[in-house]
């Protein structure tokens, strides 16, 4: 960002503070700045806003209305229509003339000034705008405009008005341009005596810049009439040289025979300068939530790094032969990290929702997977607390549904631990079945009941409110964000669903949750969720594919590695993409996982090399092996030409579901005996480098 040179009162502000305090006055001031979502609900108003329509009131009492609250139906509409063709179109409206109409009060009129209100990705989110109370010059204007018509007792009242208007006002002739009359108003704006305004032509008060499109727009052939025109922008200049901005509205009269413009003009120079402050101050904020965002998915890739070789080999050991006493303190290690990946998972959700960019992941799933799966991970804390963990799950409920499994077990492991936490002594029941849902239509019901401290009835709407728990001493003796609930609720309504509770104190909890029930996608109605446990001791390939895992952390590629030869595969290890691109010209590989950050060359960069030396012939699957897992890594992998991705930490079940969808029963390479062909793999040397 360019530095700037600031007055020495702001110079130890940053520049969030510069932006904060510009938008801070913009909304201070007396302007009358409104913003609102696509329903019209006001989001912010400024004071000038609030005082002029408020009916002081205070601002929480705005926030959330609606024009219908303010202003008569017959304004409602016609604002509401401009505000649906502004979102529409994304075009602004700029400058209306419009009748503010009130059900208690007398009518005014406003020149308003509506845009599309965005947000960092450019969606259109709702409108904003600037409304200014031109009613004294548009009483002014068609007072003047009847004074044609009516007698010179008439005309004497209009030439007070005009003398007496608070807005600086002239008559000039149209043909020579030259000034006939102009009111005091006028003389003090622009400094001039009434001697040198007289003498004036309407180019002498414009500034050099636009005073020859103003003569050619305004020169008229005879018998020819400009109109009525409403707050026309323009600039002008003052006697000691200033140039302002200012709204020009103007009309043809007749004075004395004289073919005359009637002109009013308003300074709008320091709304303007409000409009760019708030305009700069949107962009600025775009930018930091940009910024936020790389920042979170620099920490999620730094952190899923570490936690990949935790969780790895937490499950290496799970698979090996361990005592009894060995398993527990095992068990408690992968808990642990599930419970670290949670939470960070829940850090990132929030970033997305915030910036409305969380996306659903849609597929067929088991949903008895994913509470056992969700049980199995909470069931070693439940049993270091001697509280029965129970499933019961009704037999109405379908094999397979169709929706985003990741974030339902994400949603399951929140509310279980969290039954867990909470309770000292007896069972927590996780029970699902089939119930109506909220429009009538059938719904998977998933209920967990715990025996647990309980909340009391008063505070368990706030519990879904983001870093709130149901009392502050919970922070200590039970711990946590506060956030796993109301990313709940997020997530939940996103899906269509709906989450709630019940309770009382000391007598327990029963959280609940309800999703629409989809059929599954898939014909077959089967799971693209991970393998079965049991599946993976039965034999995968019909010859052991040649797997080449491309990955620059010796950890990871150990964790790799084991989990890919538990599994019958052959694996060669690679620590960069350089020497992944040497491999391939050696050997033929069944598939690659590619971690996408390396050094020396990454794995975006090695997999466009990969495709461009292909060149359309044989294509081996690459699969994206990362610690990224923010909105667009997925995207950015399938563009670099990756065939799928794979979020670390990963999982061994995923692992090998990802790996059967990529390289079949009966491997090309054995099938053609071309290259190194799947059986011969089987003997080649794993772990190089």
């Amino acid at each position: 960002m360019t530095s700037l040179s600031l007055d020495p009162a702001l110079s130890d502000l940053s520049q969030e503070e510069i932006d904060r305090l510009c938008l801070g006055n913009g909304l201070a001031s007396d302007m009358r700045v409104f913003f609102k979502d696509r329903e019209g609900r006001f989001l912010r108003v400024s004071s000038g806003w609030l005082e002029a329509y408020g009916r002081e009131r205070p601002i929480e009492y705005v926030l959330g209305k609606t024009d219908a609250d303010f202003f008569s139906a017959e304004h409602v509409a016609g604002a509401l229509a401009d505000e649906q063709m502004v979102m529409s179109t994304g075009e602004s409206i700029r400058a209306k003339l419009e009748l503010e109409t009130f059900r208690d009060r007398p009518d005014a009129w406003g020149q308003t000034t509506k845009m599309p209100l965005r947000d960092e990705s450019g969606n259109i989110i709702g409108t904003w705008g600037i409304t200014a109370d031109v009613t004294a010059q548009v009483e002014a204007e068609r007072a003047l405009t009847r004074s044609r018509e009516q007698s010179d007792a008439s005309e004497r009242m209009h030439r007070a008005m005009f003398e007496h208007n608070p807005q600086p006002m002239w008559l000039y002739d149209r043909r020579s341009f030259q000034v006939v009359a102009v009111n005091d108003a006028a003389l003090a704006a622009y400094g001039y005596s009434r001697d040198e305004f007289l003498a004036m032509t309407i180019p002498d008060l414009l500034s050099a810049e636009g005073a020859a499109e103003w003569v050619r727009s305004m020169t008229l052939g005879d018998g020819e009439q400009t109109g009525f025109l409403v707050s026309i922008p323009s600039r002008h200049r003052y006697r000691d040289g200033t140039v302002v901005d200012v709204e020009v509205t103007a009309n043809d009269v007749n004075l004395d025979g004289r073919a005359c413009r009637i002109v009013l003009s308003q300074n709008v120079t320091e709304r303007n300068r409000a409009a760019a402050e708030l305009a700069s101050a949107r962009d600025e904020a775009i930018e930091a939530s940009n910024a936020k965002s790389a920042f979170l998915a620099n920490i999620s890739h730094e952190i899923r790094t570490p936690m990949n070789g935790v969780l790895g080999m937490a499950d290496l050991l799970l698979d090996s032969g361990l005592n009894e006493d060995q398993r527990q303190l095992a068990e408690q290690v992968a808990a642990s990290g599930e419970a670290m990946l949670a939470l960070l998972n829940d850090i990132l959700d929030i970033s997305k929702i915030d910036a409305g960019k969380l996306q659903l992941e849609v597929s067929d799933f088991s949903l008895r997977e994913s509470i056992d799966r969700a049980c199995a991970i909470v069931r070693p804390q439940a049993a270091a607390k001697q509280i029965e963990l129970v499933q019961e799950i009704d037999e109405a409920v379908p094999e397979q549904l169709s929706g985003d499994s990741r974030r339902l077990h994400q949603i399951l492991l929140n509310l279980i631990v969290n039954a867990v936490k909470f309770t000292s002594d007896g069972k927590v029941v996780v029970r699902a079945g089939v119930a109506s849902g909220r429009r009538a239509e059938r719904a998977v019901r998933v209920e967990v009941i715990d025996t647990g401290i309980g909340i009391e009835p008063k505070l368990l709407e706030g519990m879904f409110e983001r870093f709130t728990q149901a009392d502050v001493s919970t922070t200590r003796k039970f711990g946590g964000t506060g956030l796993g609930l109301a990313i709940s609720r997020e997530l939940i309504e996103l899906m269509g669903g709906a989450i709630g509770a019940t309770s009382e104190a000391a007598s327990g909890s029963t959280f609940w949750i309800e999703i629409p029930l989809r059929e599954p996608i898939s014909p077959n109605g089967r799971s693209s969720g991970p393998t079965k446990a049991g599946d993976v001791t039965k034999p995968l390939w019909s010859a052991a594919p040649l797997v080449l895992v491309v990955e620059d952390s010796r950890v990871n590629q150990i964790v790799a590695v084991r989990m890919l030869e538990g599994c019958g595969c052959a694996v060669d290890v690679a620590c960069n993409g350089r020497e992944a691109l040497e491999m391939v010209l050696e050997k033929r590989y069944d598939a690659i996982l590619m971690d996408c950050q390396m050094p020396e060359l990454d794995g975006y960069d090695t997999t466009v090399a990969l495709r461009a030396r292909e060149n359309g012939g044989p294509r081996v699957p690459v699969i994206a092996m990362t610690a990224h897992a923010m909105d667009g890594d997925r995207a950015r992998c399938l563009a670099a030409g990756m065939d799928d991705y794979i979020s670390k930490p990963i999982r061994s079940k995923l692992l090998i579901e990802t790996l059967r969808r990529w390289v079949p029963a009966t491997t090309d390479t054995a099938a053609t005996g071309g290259g190194t062909s799947t059986a011969d793999s089987a003997s080649a040397q794993t772990g190089k480098g």
